[in-house]
């Protein structure tokens, strides 16, 4: 399949190829708060860190120098410590490579599906790249009045916020038998620099909606009450490098947390404190924000966790139709929340029939796998290309039911394809 991939001057022997990087939003201060990926424009498992997404609830904090920084963990443990980037480099290391997609990826296939469903006409959302309305900031325009959140949605849509990484850093564990949890210990609060007033359009965009109350909290810091069970995992960890080289600031230097498997909101950046607790904290991003429901009265409203079972194609794409006749690769990635994918089916006809793509194995339960099937193409028409994923819990996609806030997507999405 063509890609209009070759550019500029031959460098060491070698045509140059281009180098993907994201697209950003930025707030009045030229800070990056916002950027997707150009993962379908990838071919290896590991995103590079320039062309990782990137997504800030609250305000981005000034940088802290390495050198001057410092943590605590207390509240149920029997030894407070507070810790320098140093002391964190001096316990045994941990790398875990995982995937890291926001809540919201891709939230309107929610719209696009039950449009779908009913026989109606609404376009596809485009996972396609594009600079075009990026490079402002949607939410101070919402705040002011400027555009609506239809318009909002249209400038900087939900698609590519989800990326593949190797993370090194020491197990949250680790620190935590170190201070000596207490038996009272439910959850661990982890709280970040980043501080400011939650933003109201966020929830509201979410929804598709804007006809109920959002919560206030004032100002306040991103936090996120993490269950014991899930903190004390051996792939959890306080992280301090990002694809072999030390975080970058955006990125949540000079620690972060990685929870393999969930959600990037869980994934808390600029680490500031960790307090031990006998009960779940009342975290307003995932109490108020980051949750499921069927609507924003349902009283039975639960914070979201693990992400659920997701396969995506990557080529081809429903902007390279039409083809002549032949035979096709047909590529993507499959990932879940619950671990390691160990089957991808694929489907030519719609649903009709479906067959077994092969998936490239790896050791690593929580990285996103490579799957491809060949097609062979050899009849002029219509064809709808549809692919879905098992995990090894034995979940089927989609595992995920609509919420309010429409959050956690892993709907079959198909890829329209005329052969000529």
């Amino acid at each position: 399949m063509p890609r209009r991939e070759i550019e500029g001057d031959w460098v060491m022997g070698w045509p140059d190829r281009k180098r993907f990087r994201f697209t950003s939003g930025k707030d009045q201060e030229g800070r990056v708060i916002h950027a997707r990926s150009p993962y379908f424009e990838l071919e290896g498992l590991i995103t590079p860190t320039d062309a990782y997404y990137i997504v800030a609830q609250l305000e981005v904090p000034d940088p802290v120098h390495p050198e001057d920084y410092t943590f605590e963990i207390f509240g149920e443990v029997e030894i407070p410590m507070t810790y320098t980037l140093d002391d964190l480099r001096l316990l045994p290391g941990h790398t875990v490579r995982a995937v890291t997609e926001c809540a919201g990826d891709d939230t309107e296939f929610w719209d696009y599906q039950d449009s779908r469903g009913k026989g109606g006409n609404m376009p596809k959302p485009s996972r396609r790249m594009s600079s075009e309305g990026e490079d402002v900031n949607w939410r101070d325009m919402v705040a002011k009045g400027e555009i609506d959140l239809d318009e909002a949605r249209a400038l900087v849509p939900s698609t590519c916020l989800v990326s593949g990484g190797e993370w090194t850093g020491t197990r949250l564990s680790e620190l935590l038998t170190r201070a000596g949890v207490k038996d009272s210990a439910v959850a661990i609060r982890v709280e970040g620099f980043d501080r400011g007033r939650p933003d109201s359009s966020l929830i509201y965009r979410s929804a598709g909606r804007t006809d109920f109350e959002v919560v206030d909290p004032g100002v306040i810091n991103y936090d996120k009450g993490l269950p014991i069970e899930k903190a004390m995992d051996s792939d959890t960890i306080l992280a301090w490098a990002h694809n072999g080289e030390y975080l970058t600031h955006i990125h949540g230097a000079p620690t972060r947390m990685v929870v393999p498997g969930w959600a990037g909101n869980w994934w808390v950046k600029w680490i500031h404190k960790i307090e031990v607790m006998d009960h779940m904290p009342d975290c307003y991003h995932q109490t108020q924000y980051f949750v499921s429901g069927k609507s924003p009265d349902d009283p039975d409203k639960e914070m979201m966790t693990a992400l659920g079972v997701k396969t995506v194609i990557t080529e081809p794409r429903d902007e390279e139709s039409p083809l002549p006749k032949g035979r096709y690769p047909i590529r993507g990635l499959a990932w879940s929340g619950e671990g390691k994918m160990v089957r991808v089916e694929v489907s030519t006809d719609g649903g009709e029939t479906w067959n077994d793509a092969h998936i490239e194995d790896h050791g690593d339960r929580y990285l996103w796998r490579r799957w491809s099937y060949a097609w062979e193409a050899n009849e002029p028409g219509h064809y709808v290309l549809m692919a879905r994923g098992v995990d090894e819990k034995g979940r089927n996609q989609p595992v995920t039911d609509w919420n309010y806030q429409r959050k956690h997507f892993d709907g079959i999405v198909p890829v329209d394809i005329e052969i000529e």
